[in-house]
This record gives C-alpha cells, sequence and structure tokens, in this order.
C-alpha cells in the first residue's frame, strides 16, 4: 500500500481513538507511517545514496524490489521488539499497536491485491494485452487507482508481458492499455 493511504488510514485511527488514548494516539500514529522508513533505509544502504527521489522510483518499477530486507521493521521480531519495549516504556506500546495496525492493514492489502491480479490474468486468459505475448511472464498490471486510497477493482488491471509492464511503468500516468483505450477513467 502506498505511504499516503498509510497516513490517510493512521489519521483516521488516530481521530477515531482519541476521545480514549488521548495525546497517545500520536504515538500510534508516528508508528503506522513511520514504519515504512525501512524501505527508504534499505534503498540507502543498497544505493549507497540519500535520494528520496530515487528510492520512489525504484519502488515503482515494474519488478520493484519487496523482499524481507526491505521491510525489515515489518517482521514479526521488530514488532515483538517494540512491544517489549512497551514494558519498560509505556508510549512505546502505542508505537508498536501503530506498527501492527500497520503491518496488518499491509497484509489485508496483499491479499485483496493477489485476488483482483488473479482474477485480472484468468480474465485475459494469461495473454498481454498491450502485445499479445502468451509466452514468458505475464502479470497483472494495476494501470489504474484512485488517488487516495486503493481500488481492487478489476477493470483497473491489466495483463502484461515482462516487456510491456517495464514501458506502462516507464511511462507511468500516461500509458493506457491499447486493448482497453477509452476506457473509462
Amino acid at each position: 500500500m502506498r505511504v499516503r493511504d498509510h497516513v490517510v488510514l493512521s489519521t483516521a485511527g488516530a481521530a477515531l481513538a482519541s476521545p480514549w488514548a488521548g495525546r497517545r494516539v500520536l504515538a500510534s500514529w508516528a508508528g503506522g507511517v513511520l514504519i515504512d522508513a525501512d524501505h527508504f533505509l534499505w534503498f540507502c544502504v543498497r544505493e549507497r545514496s540519500l535520494n528520496p527521489l530515487a528510492a520512489i522510483r525504484l519502488f515503482n518499477e515494474a519488478e520493484a524490489p519487496s523482499h524481507s530486507a526491505t521491510r525489515l521493521l515489518h517482521s514479526p521480531v521488530a514488532l515483538l521488539l517494540a512491544f517489549l519495549l512497551g514494558t519498560r516504556r509505556p508510549l512505546a506500546t502505542y508505537v508498536a499497536l501503530g506498527m501492527a495496525v500497520h503491518v496488518a492493514i499491509d497484509a489485508g492489502h496483499r491479499a485483496r491485491l493477489n485476488v483482483a491480479r488473479s482474477t485480472a490474468l484468468r480474465r485475459d486468459g494469461h495473454v498481454c494485452r498491450s502485445c499479445g505475448a502468451r509466452e514468458g511472464a505475464i502479470a497483472a498490471h494495476l494501470w489504474r487507482q484512485p488517488a487516495l486510497l486503493p481500488s481492487y477493482d478489476t477493470s483497473n488491471f491489466v495483463s502484461l508481458c515482462s516487456a510491456c509492464h517495464a514501458t506502462a511503468h516507464a511511462r507511468a500516468g500516461s500509458w493506457t492499455p491499447p486493448a482497453i483505450s477509452g476506457a473509462a477513467a
């Protein structure tokens, strides 16, 4: 899920919880948003660069890195350590809760995204909708989504071969799949 979506969801959650938790919700909000810093930290170490725009470009590529090293703060060990720290520093419990909610939202997002992608691939017969290729890796590309919060509508996905998928990511925002040009945006 995009960082901006986590900011919106964490802000809404903090606003809803503030009558019960008071100002401690700021710690939960911070845990829910700042947990994504692990992606940028991984980028900085791997690329030896502090350029946030380059990091965004890398994570928006067709085959963006998504292995566990890019999500160290999302790991069960990191969550456990945050909750254990909460036994000594109560405010850390709220940070850990924010982190845990973030990880749960990510898991639900991935599950729904996988269902939508599988459905789109079946709909398209595992054929690239751009060039008609039937061989090689065909992936369901999310070519259109709302500005805030994800949509799992399969009409927002198109099956593409690796080459067309890379082209779509290189021309993000201006690329429309030829097979469904003119579809409602």
